[in-house]
């Protein structure tokens, strides 16, 4: 066993600070400083990054629950450079106008407060397509790109879907003006194939599957991401703990992630630098909600016990809270010595604590139920402002 990493981690329940991590390593965030680049991972990254270097306007990236798309795609983006503008929808539950001011927001076009308040604030969707449009004609002469992910993508209304692939159709000198990832569970695939989703499905120019991990990959990847949070000499998982990990996840990151988090924390309790197969049970038996039973002191199993053994009498004292309860407690025990009857009837007795009066809650505060009145929809030339003024700015800074 390898001491904590200082004195005073020893008395912080905190695994990070035991084991002298910089950062919690299995976070199931998608933070792309921790992707791994497993075989499938590595084919899925060079297969997007070549699509979105080749300019394609619609690319599909499908996997289960867990298995790393968003952290793919954010470092996929991540890798292209500054002088690319991404959008990263995560909200599959609205319609058009709400994703294209979403989009308009990430690209930095408006504030989110612009959004609530500003000029575009009650815009409709061909207003926003307008400014939209506008600012990604601005790109083309500064050698920028445009890329909208939308996460979750199953999830998507065939409506929001068939405005997806109108946005994709922006074009200028010969170019597409904006690029489209979908990322979405395989049940994905299923919905493209309908006969709504006939003409979104003819321009998906490229279809990246993601796999789970194999075992030598799990064992690989939790090496990996100790090695990022700063513990790849402080803490290890065993051979067989990484086995094991790899066969209750299935290989899918997000679940490996949570497994080694608890595993993590058990072994922390145990003050161990090695964890093993018992860590990794007793992690995914937390997980579950299974929890050992607590055993009765003073009650011993009945099976542990004869059958003609006498039984004992266990004596429940009274709380001694109060002088009542202790001169009911001396009384008590000189009925017990004077007579074995005035015993059976007093062990009979319970002794119940008085309930004490709840102080009153306060009155909740008044409600400012004052709703704004409507206001007055943009006008093209305060649409153009906007367009303008995004223009320039990225033409000057950029």
């Amino acid at each position: 066993m390898q001491p904590p990493a200082t004195l005073k981690a020893l008395a912080d329940p905190i695994y990070e600070a035991f084991y002298g991590l910089r950062e919690q390593p299995f976070s199931i965030s998608t933070d792309p400083r921790f992707l791994f680049l497993s075989a499938p991972h590595r084919r899925a990254y060079e297969d997007l990054r070549t699509g979105l270097l080749r300019g394609e306007s619609l690319l599909l990236l499908t996997g289960e629950t867990g298995s790393g798309k968003t952290t793919l795609v954010r470092g996929v983006v991540e890798g292209l450079g500054d002088n690319t503008f991404s959008s990263f929808i995560h909200q599959p539950y609205m319609n058009g106008r709400e994703m294209l001011r979403l989009v308009l927001r990430d690209f930095g076009l408006v504030s989110r407060d612009e959004l609530r308040r500003g000029l575009l604030a009650d815009a409709d969707a061909p207003q926003l397509l307008d400014a939209l449009e506008g600012f990604l004609r601005s790109l083309v002469p500064i050698e920028s790109r445009a890329v909208v992910v939308m996460d979750e993508a199953q999830s998507l209304p065939p409506a929001l879907l068939d405005e997806i692939r109108m946005l994709t159709a922006f074009e200028r000198d010969g170019q597409r003006l904006i690029q489209v990832v979908l990322c979405g569970q395989p049940m994905l695939l299923n919905t493209l194939k309908t006969e709504p989703m006939y003409a979104l499905n003819e321009r998906i120019t490229r279809r990246v599957a993601l796999t789970p991990l194999s075992p030598d990959e799990v064992d690989a990847y939790i090496r990996h991401r100790l090695a990022i949070a700063g513990g790849a000499e402080a803490v290890t998982f065993r051979r067989d703990a990484t086995k094991l990990i790899a066969e209750l996840s299935r290989g899918l990151p997000r679940r490996v992630n949570v497994l080694c988090d608890r595993a993590l924390q058990e072994g922390r309790i145990d003050g161990a630098m090695s964890l093993g197969t018992d860590h990794v049970k007793r992690a995914a038996k937390s997980l579950a909600g299974v929890h050992p039973a607590e055993p009765v002191v003073g009650r011993p199993a009945a099976a542990d016990a004869p059958a003609d053994a006498p039984r004992k009498v266990s004596i429940k004292w009274p709380a001694l809270g109060s002088r009542a309860a202790m001169i009911a407690a001396g009384v008590a025990i000189i009925v017990l010595l004077a007579s074995g009857a005035t015993y059976a009837w007093y062990a009979s007795q319970t002794i119940d604590a008085q309930d004490q009066e709840m102080p009153p809650l306060p009155d909740p505060p008044p409600v400012d139920l004052h709703i704004p009145g409507p206001k007055p929809m943009p006008t093209d030339a305060e649409i153009k402002e906007v367009t303008d003024r995004a223009r320039w700015y990225y033409v000057q800074y950029r």
